[in-house]
């Protein structure tokens, strides 16, 4: 068992969710702590390992037969967050459209298909799961998702990606308001011009390249966007400390209309190759430093990923029904969101600013609970056992308020 303090502090914005009855509250306490401090994510680890965990049928019945709404609670979970200076979000931060595969091993969990993973650079089998993300230069965290279920030839009602991805700032933009200005997306989601024209009807922004193969209109000629860089001069510029070739026009981009693009090329050393990106915006007007800049800020994603698959379980979701496995995903956000809450009043502050990884977050938290413990063993020597045990208790899930909840 991982004791975690800090964390166990933040469970505490819980009791504030009308969405969750008090019983729900202790288990949504139980499983985000579970998903951030148990060495086995899914249900029966976090059972066994998070104390008191009521066993694995009362967490089991939480995620699949407990009447409690996922969509209501991570509406309380973001609106929470903007009770808190750190994480507060602004229009001047970033909306960052992104989906992960997730592999599995069985046929049984919702969505599970064949997709092409880019991580691995090979089909796989597992999830696909699109994410909505926010970002700024203070704080990151997860908005919204959505499960991609694959079309087949005897069923074409499921949504595409597309559809999805439209359906999130459908969502962001009526329901919850966030107020950034621009979303930021890869190429593959740049391919589909509704998704551009749907984030333009809320009068926002977005930034997205193109893939090499993208036919443009140049001096009245269409041609692919990689053969538009052969006929070009580029001018040096810096920015932020890095040199980039850059060319930039109001140019008409097939399916896109009039955007500007941006041509950039990164100097490397040593020859390493650094292929050229191809950036359109609807920010026509915008400086070529910010478009740049500013989607460099989609990396931000990957990094949720990469954290939430290594230490918070987003592939161990074992979950074979739709609405225990949407549970586990947004308990999930809201582990990984309490987790970077409110920094300069938590213990984790000081390492948080520091470190870019949730790992690191969270090893320093083990290791300074253990560290307050045999300090206060070396400056209680006169205490006996029972004191110490009520001492260790404190560092794992634990409420008198929710001590005598049934499952």
């Amino acid at each position: 068992m991982m004791p975690i303090t800090e964390f166990l502090s933040c469970t505490r914005v819980f009791d504030e969710f009308e969405s969750l009855s008090p019983a729900q509250r202790h288990h949504a306490k139980t499983y985000a702590t579970g998903l951030v401090a148990a060495s086995n994510k899914t249900v029966a680890g976090i059972a066994r390992e998070v104390l008191p965990a009521q066993g694995k049928r009362a967490l089991n019945k939480f995620l699949t037969e407990y009447d409690w709404d996922e969509q209501e609670f991570n509406h309380e979970r973001l609106e929470e967050l903007q009770k808190h200076g750190e994480t507060r979000w602004s229009k001047d931060g970033y909306i960052i459209l992104d989906d992960t595969i997730t592999e599995k091993a069985g046929d049984e969990v919702p969505g599970v298909g064949r997709f092409y993973d880019h991580a691995e650079g090979d089909t796989v089998w597992g999830q696909d799961l699109i994410y909505a993300f926010y970002a700024d230069d203070k704080t990151a965290y997860p908005l919204t998702f959505r499960l991609y279920e694959q079309q087949d030839n005897e069923d074409n009602d499921h949504d595409t990606k597309y559809d999805l991805a439209r359906d999130i700032v459908t969502e962001l933009e009526e329901e919850v308001g966030v107020p950034a200005d621009t979303y930021l997306f890869d190429s593959w989601f740049a391919h589909d011009s509704g998704l551009p024209d749907h984030i333009e009807s809320y009068d926002k922004d977005w930034i997205g390249p193109l893939r090499s193969n993208r036919k443009v209109t140049y001096a009245g000629e269409e041609l692919r966007v990689d053969a538009l860089a052969e006929r070009i001069d580029t001018v040096e510029r810096d920015i932020e400390d890095d040199a980039y070739h850059i060319w930039t026009k109001k140019l008409p981009v097939s399916q896109l209309g009039d955007v500007k693009l941006v041509l950039a090329e990164k100097e490397t050393e040593d020859d390493e190759e650094n292929p050229v990106k191809y950036f359109a915006t609807n920010k026509i007007d915008a400086p070529t430093e910010h478009v740049i800049r500013s989607y460099g800020m989609r990396w931000r994603i990957e990094t949720f990923f990469e954290d939430s698959k290594q230490d918070l379980g987003l592939g161990d979701c074992e979950m074979q029904t739709d609405e225990g496995a949407s549970r586990h995903w947004h308990l999930l956000m809201a582990a990984y969101s309490l987790v970077r809450l409110d920094p300069e009043s938590s213990a984790l502050g000081t390492v948080r600013s520091k470190a870019s990884s949730l790992r690191a977050n969270l090893e320093h938290s083990l290791k300074e609970a253990v560290y307050n413990l045999l300090s206060w063993v070396r400056d209680n020597d006169d205490r006996g056992v029972d004191d110490l045990m009520e001492e260790i208790d404190h560092l794992f899930v634990h409420s008198t308020a929710d001590a005598n909840v049934q499952s």
